[in-house]
This record gives C-alpha cells, sequence and structure tokens, in this order.
C-alpha cells in the first residue's frame, strides 16, 4: 500500500474508480448516458489542469483510490471552462435525464466559484473503492494533499458533498474539515499550516 504521485497513465484507473463511487459513494454505471461523463467533469481534468495534484492510493495492482485537486480554484475553473470542457463536450450529449444537471454544472463558468475560495483557495476530491475503505487510506490520502498543498503556501482548502453521502459526512469532521451550513451542497473547509 502507497501513496504515489497519479500521473496521465493513471487515467482509465482514476475514471472508473470516479464511475464505482460516482452515486453518493455507489456505483453510478449505467445511470448516465455515457459512463465516462463523471470522470471527464469531476476526476479525469485533475490530471491535466494548472495547480492541480493527483495523489493515487495504489495496493500494488494500480490505483484503487485517489485524492486529486487544485491549490488555485479560480485557475482551474478558468482552465476547465474554456480549455478543458470544450475539448470533451461534444462526447457528452445529453442522452437522459440524470445527465442534464452535471452538463449543466459543466458548462457553467462559475460551478467551482464558492463564496469560500478567497479564504479556502484550494480544493479537492477523494474517492476509494470498498476494498480500500475502513484502512486508513482516506485520511492518509487526506494527510498528505493537505501537506502537499501547505507546502506550495495554500493557507486553506475546501470541498463540497453530495447531501446523499453520510459516509463523507462522517469523514470530513475526523480529518480537521468543519461543515459550512447554509450552501447548496454541503461545504466543508480546513485550514493549512504553511511554513514560515
Amino acid at each position: 500500500m502507497t501513496i504515489r504521485p497519479a500521473t496521465p497513465a493513471d487515467h482509465d484507473a482514476i475514471a472508473r474508480i470516479c464511475l464505482l463511487t460516482g452515486d453518493a459513494g455507489g456505483d453510478d454505471t449505467g445511470r448516465h448516458g455515457d459512463d465516462a461523463l463523471l470522470a471527464d467533469v469531476y476526476a479525469t481534468p485533475y490530471l491535466h489542469g494548472p495547480a492541480t495534484f493527483a495523489l493515487a492510493w495504489d495496493e500494488g495492482d494500480g490505483p484503487v483510490g485517489y485524492v486529486i485537486g487544485t491549490a488555485d480554484t479560480r485557475a482551474f475553473q478558468a482552465w476547465f471552462s474554456d480549455t478543458w470542457w470544450p475539448s470533451v463536450a461534444d462526447r457528452h450529449p445529453l442522452r437522459v435525464e440524470a445527465d442534464e444537471s452535471v452538463l449543466r454544472g459543466a458548462a457553467d463558468p462559475e460551478r467551482l466559484l464558492v463564496d469560500v475560495v478567497a479564504d479556502y483557495p484550494a480544493h479537492l476530491h477523494i474517492d476509494l473503492l470498498p476494498q480500500a475503505q475502513g484502512r486508513g487510506a482516506g485520511r492518509a490520502l487526506i494527510e498528505a494533499a493537505c501537506a502537499l498543498l501547505a507546502s506550495q503556501g495554500v493557507a486553506g482548502v475546501h470541498l463540497d458533498i453530495d447531501p446523499r453521502n453520510d459516509g463523507a459526512r462522517r469523514f470530513y469532521p475526523r480529518v480537521g474539515f468543519a461543515n459550512l451550513p447554509g450552501h447548496s451542497a454541503e461545504l466543508f473547509v480546513r485550514r493549512l499550516q504553511v511554513a514560515e
């Protein structure tokens, strides 16, 4: 078991993990018109975008979990809207009703610009397949990501969760995140200790 930088060669594994955890932590296979949609919006852009990071939890046969994100949400959102989404959007026409909200979000140039970005400029996503859960992988990945961001001088990180994901709601406070109520999705933030 090791944490290592994810690379573009991990694209398919990252996309698969995203799909298998994309329904509030459960398997999202077959719910959308194209099983690649979620990964193209929520996972694989972090293998390519500005100020991004991707760390994989690898148990020897490839990633079974990851933490991905960016140190600069504003720059990432601009790149996503101007470069990434136009390069992949044609692969994802509206096919089924479940696609609508994901496609609408992907096309929104302010989707990631929540009101805490000034104080918590980084954001991240973490997903683990069931075989990697409950064994410390999530905590280890979060701590590695937060240490990486702090080493880059980032003072805070945020994330949001699907309100249906009770496991995530319990997990994030245990790894130093605080819940900020009053947003359309549940928002969690964590201050980082930046070395002076």
